[in-house]
């Protein structure tokens, strides 16, 4: 008996359809569909969370023949539960908002690391370049810890990222008007900060002006420094207020996996 067959009888035994087994696995209507008509198959975790829902093994699911076996009473009253959750209040099955907002937090913390190295390297280079001369290249440290922390921190996103959208390629919108109005206040409040910081410490270094050299030179790293944490208000909002953007999260996996396919349907030279 095959996959296809066995997906089949376990969703109509248990009253489920398409959109409300989706919706339990993460994945979109069309997934199942093309799971059912057997033009793709899901991935090793959609296949736990198949055994985890019908409460069946992965070896029945797979090559077994449960065409012929009923759900037990407890099984019925458990999909009940499900079908209901899955037809009620859209909800973050795949813990979407959480992932995004550390997505967020690790690309804003990221960039303010970088320029915050900058910052660091200009400090130390006026102070050095005044004090003891000799000791001015060993502001490359902070300037190299502040790259490399950043890389860190976006590169790790990236791939976290990455496998996220692997793992969970549709979403569906659960937020709400009040999220919305949230995430539209809070990316207000902080693009605002963020202008403000920057504005700060460009006015900062133009009152500098006829100082003295070092003067002038920490003035600059203040600036930078306001620079880093005005970018890490406006990144970090931006990207609170992107997440919500559920369907251009949707439309990026999928061209992202018509781009896949396409490519490995390119006959080979």
């Amino acid at each position: 008996m095959s996959f296809r067959d066995n997906l089949q009888h376990l969703r109509a035994t248990h009253a489920m359809t398409q959109e409300q087994l989706a919706l339990m696995l993460g994945v979109s209507r069309q997934s199942v569909t093309k799971w059912e008509a057997e033009k793709s198959y899901p991935e090793m975790d959609k296949l736990l969370k198949l055994c985890q829902i019908f409460d069946v093994t992965l070896d029945d699911l797979v090559q077994g023949d449960l065409t012929t076996s009923a759900p037990t009473p407890a099984v019925q009253a458990r999909a009940a539960i499900l079908r209901e959750a899955a037809g009620g209040p859209p909800q973050d099955v795949c813990g979407y908002d959480e992932h995004m907002r550390v997505f967020a937090w690790k690309i804003a913390w990221g960039v303010f690391a970088i320029l915050a190295g900058v910052a660091l390297l200009m400090a130390w280079g006026g102070w050095a370049e005044a004090s003891v001369p000799s000791l001015e290249a060993v502001g490359l440290i902070p300037l190299f810890a502040g790259i490399a922390i950043g890389l860190a921190f976006v590169l790790t996103a990236a791939f976290q990222h990455t496998e996220f959208q692997r793992s969970h390629p549709f979403i569906q919108d659960f937020y709400t008007v009040e999220d919305r109005q949230r995430a539209q206040r809070l990316f207000a409040w902080l693009l605002v900060v963020g202008v403000v910081l920057i504005f700060a410490g460009i006015v900062a270094l133009g009152l500098t002006e006829g100082a003295s050299e070092f003067i002038q030179e920490e003035m600059a790293a203040l600036m930078m420094g306001c620079v880093a944490a005005g970018v890490w208000c406006i990144v970090y909002g931006s990207m609170m207020l992107g997440r919500l953007n559920v369907a251009n999260y949707n439309d990026a996996r999928e061209q992202t996996i018509a781009v896949g396919s396409f490519v490995k349907d390119q006959p080979s030279q």
